[in-house]
């Protein structure tokens, strides 16, 4: 059930740190690229490592100092790191993130080959001899979804979280597949975006959901096993959206099952690659796609805001400039956004202090 939603603001700055009993979600800007800092009041989880470059892995990593500044009696510690997909723009901070902080926990798929896999198998095989004092968790699609009530999995590395008052809830729908579904091509099953785990964050009755890039053949396993309906596991408040905006991240099935009230887009800058031929910018694959704005548009409420004037890609290479009225939110447009969510359900922005 969808509850009030206060107004959300864009920022590039930790603000101080969650009071109460609330939950604050950083949706940290890393340019082309996912990470996630997930604050509760008694502790820290990271849902993804990636950045665009150096650069950006060296903002991440300021950003993780500042906060932990200001958090201090956190020690420093991310009570997990979890992975949504083993691609280098996910995982590419991950070793300086381990050797820069205390990791108690790492959840991830347990793909060891392919582009994005060295920091993860470095934090695997470490934990594994034992240089590495980190608790690990590969999931499979059938642990992740052969929970009775289709609830999603859980445990004590998956979710470490327990704030007393409050125990949030943190839980996996998806997970790495070990046989290529019927209907798969080998090409969609070799793909990781569509091994993606999908994480739930419930605290008290604010919800947030991270699908990583899964793509359409994922996107519709998902939506078999947990349903369309609203109010359903996937039902929640704040998604971010799949695939950094990208055409095959989103499906009109998938925001009829999400509902969400604000949505966020990880990605860089629209012109990041403008003047270069490498393939793998911002600008060379058009995030976020139109389409996928106006599916978007057509689910995430509008409310009374200044109207936000951005580059949406009609497609690979090509931008247009779009108006953007909804709770819509992307960090290519307007650097890390922070919103907080409270056990009643309320969900709002964080004022920069």
């Amino acid at each position: 059930m969808k509850r009030h939603f206060a107004r959300l603001l864009m920022l590039s700055v930790v603000s101080a740190a969650a009071s109460g009993q609330n939950l604050r979600v950083h949706f940290i800007d890393v340019g082309q690229a996912n990470a996630a800092l997930v604050e509760f009041p008694c502790g820290a989880i990271l849902i993804d490592a990636g950045a665009q470059d150096e650069t950006y892995e060296a903002d991440l990593i300021r950003y993780l100092n500042d906060f932990f500044q200001q958090r201090p009696a956190l020690g420093r510690t991310l009570e997990s790191v979890l992975i949504t997909h083993n691609h280098i723009d996910h995982t590419r901070s991950l070793r300086e993130i381990v050797e820069s902080f205390t990791v108690r926990r790492f959840v991830d798929s347990g793909h060891r080959t392919g582009t994005g896999t060295a920091n993860p198998n470095f934090v695997r095989d470490g934990a594994a001899a034992g240089t590495l004092p980190i608790l690990t968790r590969q999931v499979t699609w059938e642990q992740a979804t052969g929970v009775a009530g289709a609830a999603g999995l859980t445990d004590a590395i998956i979710d470490p979280i327990n704030c007393g008052a409050v125990d949030p809830s943190i839980r996996v729908l998806s997970g790495r597949r070990d046989t290529r579904p019927v209907g798969w091509s080998q090409t969609v099953f070799n793909n990781k975006n569509n091994h993606s785990l999908v994480f739930r964050v419930d605290f008290g009755d604010s919800s947030f959901l991270f699908t990583g890039d899964m793509e359409f053949a994922g996107i519709g396993e998902l939506l078999r096993v947990y349903g369309s309906a609203a109010g359903g596991r996937l039902d929640a408040d704040v998604w971010l959206v799949g695939h950094h905006g990208s055409f095959n991240g989103t499906t009109r099935d998938l925001l009829q099952a999400i509902t969400p009230e604000a949505a966020v887009i990880s990605m860089g800058r629209w012109d990041f690659g403008k003047d270069s031929n490498e393939p793998f910018t911002t600008f060379a694959y058009g995030h976020p796609r139109i389409e996928v704005i106006d599916l978007l548009s057509g689910v995430v409420p509008a409310f009374p805001r200044t109207a936000l004037s951005v580059m949406v890609g009609e497609r690979s290479r090509q931008f247009a400039p779009a108006i953007i009225r909804e709770r819509i939110y992307a960090t290519g447009w307007t650097g890390t956004v922070i919103l907080e969510g409270d056990t009643a359900g309320r969900i709002q922005a964080v004022a920069d202090r």
